[in-house]
């Protein structure tokens, strides 16, 4: 039996219902004994964020370290579901614990104590948001937790970085919608990258010294998963109430899911662009360029999408 992908999973889940999809289908790959997850973290902060996840991963049976990023702080806002979930299920992270000593420790001191106590080479990070986490441990220092610095951790303790982000349109060959907007236009951002800023996006990308592998938009846009899913799901299931609220449980394109797939099960869905660095132009657009001191890629089409739908769709609902 090979053994099990053990994942960081660093996610803004609370407004877009795939980010809960793909902890779902986490939690199912671990019961298979595909993965063990060793913490999530997130990559912005309010009351609920912590116990929204808690909430998940209670659900499946598992209490691992839970992070929110006290950097990017949205303290009024609730989200989608963040709400929702963090109030109507059990979790150690209720709202009132916000600015007490029972509050969710900061995402860096996750990261950095996850990757610590990992062996070398052993962990994958998968990154469904905004880059702000990978910013911020790439630039980290020694700390009271490790004398490695965070480009040293990424070096060392990363096995390889999966992230859910950017479009690649001079290579990508079924562009969506490159053929009717101008590369450059601000249309033609990605929202992860779009919402992480310039000089974030930046940092993350020239200080990421691993391998790392982007999902991008292109490739989970075509899989819608989950359709009907909180008629099926079991009862309690947040999740399911995720689906619910956030679009009456129609489906959802599966960004977030691919990029979990292809984590845990690398090379199986999807072949690869060559090895490269990944970079962001002026208007926040990912470009791929040759570099042979990096080792940065993304995904390009290989299985059938109908295909990966079924897989996605049977593994959330426990086949």
């Amino acid at each position: 039996m090979n053994t099990p992908v053990k994942i960081i999973f660093d996610t803004d889940i609370g407004w877009d219902c795939d980010d809960a999809g793909a902890l779902a289908m986490l939690h199912r790959l671990c019961d298979k004994g595909e993965a063990e997850l060793l913490a999530v973290t997130h990559c912005m902060a309010n009351p609920w964020l912590a116990g929204c996840i808690d909430a998940i991963n209670r659900f499946y049976g598992r209490e691992v370290p839970v992070g929110i990023n006290y950097e990017v702080q949205k303290p009024e806002d609730k989200g989608v579901y963040a709400g929702a979930l963090c109030e109507g299920f059990p979790n150690r992270y209720p709202a009132e614990t916000w600015g007490t000593d029972k509050a969710a420790p900061d995402t860096l001191t996750v990261l950095r104590r996850t990757l610590a106590e990992a062996e070398d080479g052993s962990v994958t990070l998968v990154v469904t948001g905004n880059l702000w986490s990978m910013a911020r441990l790439a630039v980290s220092g020694p700390d009271e937790i490790s004398p490695m610095t965070g480009k040293e951790m990424i070096a060392r303790k990363l096995a390889r970085t999966v992230l859910m982000g950017g479009r690649f349109f001079e290579s990508w060959p079924m562009p969506i919608y490159a053929a009717i907007q101008p590369i450059g236009d601000p249309s033609t951002w990605e929202w992860n990258i779009y919402g992480s800023g310039l000089e974030t996006a930046r940092t993350a990308f020239d200080n990421w010294c691993g391998e790392l592998v982007l999902s991008s938009f292109e490739i989970g846009t075509y899989i819608v998963t989950m359709q009907g899913y909180p008629s099926r799901a079991a009862a309690g299931d947040p999740v399911a109430l995720a689906y619910e609220l956030h679009n009456k449980g129609t489906g959802r394109n599966s960004w977030d899911h691919t990029a979990m797939l292809e984590a845990i099960r690398p090379g199986v869905y999807w072949n690869y662009h060559a090895n490269g660095r990944i970079w962001v132009d002026e208007n926040l657009v990912t470009h791929w360029k040759p570099d042979e001191t990096c080792r940065h890629t993304y995904l390009l089409p290989k299985a059938d999408y109908e295909d990966i739908r079924q897989v996605i769709d049977d593994l959330v609902d426990g086949k």
